[in-house]
């Protein structure tokens, strides 16, 4: 196996291992590992992605920038304790607008009436929650109706690239939906709230990427000769 594909398995083998020691934080209590496990999501799946693909696209570029914009979300919300609601939704709501516009490239190659019909449960789910949630959101409203967009947006895209982004993508809109309820559904209860949040956020975002990293046939890890070779076979 080459080195560069070894390094790449290793990559999500870390991810899986930090998400297990995120989980293992929420449930005990210990939030100082619980604050230095999460700014290192979005730092493995950007090295992932980058250890995959050859050159630069637009899939990546945009997959990039919104791994970027969720590593802001999750680290500088840290910094601003008294403004992580604020920061965490403008981060993310970036990033969402990222993943979306990565995504409607795929969704336009693949139209399907199924999926198509997707728009109808995402939509319902966001627009109840914003609704329930409006109140609880205060000076927030605005930035909160910009992300319930975004949101219903990414999730519907996803399901035009493959089974992975689909999957990812419900789980985001899971996790947001849960993160919402928290802040400001006043009265919500889950339990295991954070965990589930958490959970379904790290899961559903490195599915996401997987999937658009699928979506890009090129490895950094094949062979350059055939390439060459079958290029020399179709010239003459």
């Amino acid at each position: 196996m080459p080195p560069i594909r070894s390094l790449h398995l290793a990559l999500w083998g870390v991810y899986a291992l930090v998400l297990a020691v995120h989980i293992w934080a929420l449930l005990t209590g210990a939030e100082m590992i619980q604050r230095s496990t999460q700014p290192l999501f979005a730092p493995l799946l950007i090295a992932a992605l980058v250890t995959a693909l050859p050159r630069r696209t637009r899939t990546s570029t945009l997959t990039l920038l919104g791994l970027l914009f969720a590593w802001a979300g999750d680290s500088l919300s840290q910094l601003a304790p008294e403004n992580v609601q604020l920061i965490s939704v403008l981060c993310f709501l970036l990033a969402l607008v990222c993943y979306a516009t990565a995504l409607a490239p795929l969704w336009n190659r693949t139209r399907d009436p199924m999926r198509i019909a997707l728009a109808i449960p995402y939509g319902g789910v966001v627009i109840g929650l914003f609704v329930a949630c409006a109140d609880g959101s205060g000076p927030l409203l605005p930035a909160v109706a910009a992300y319930a967009v975004a949101l219903a947006t990414m999730a519907f895209l996803s399901a035009g690239g493959n089974g992975l982004t689909w999957t990812g993508g419900t789980l985001f809109l899971l996790s947001s939906s849960m993160l919402a309820m928290n802040w400001f559904l006043p009265g919500a209860a889950i339990a295991y709230s954070s965990v589930w949040v958490m959970a379904s956020y790290a899961v559903g975002h490195a599915l996401l990427i997987a999937g658009l990293v699928r979506t890009i046939p090129a490895r950094r890890w094949a062979p350059a000769c055939r390439a060459g070779a079958a290029l020399v076979i179709v010239e003459n």
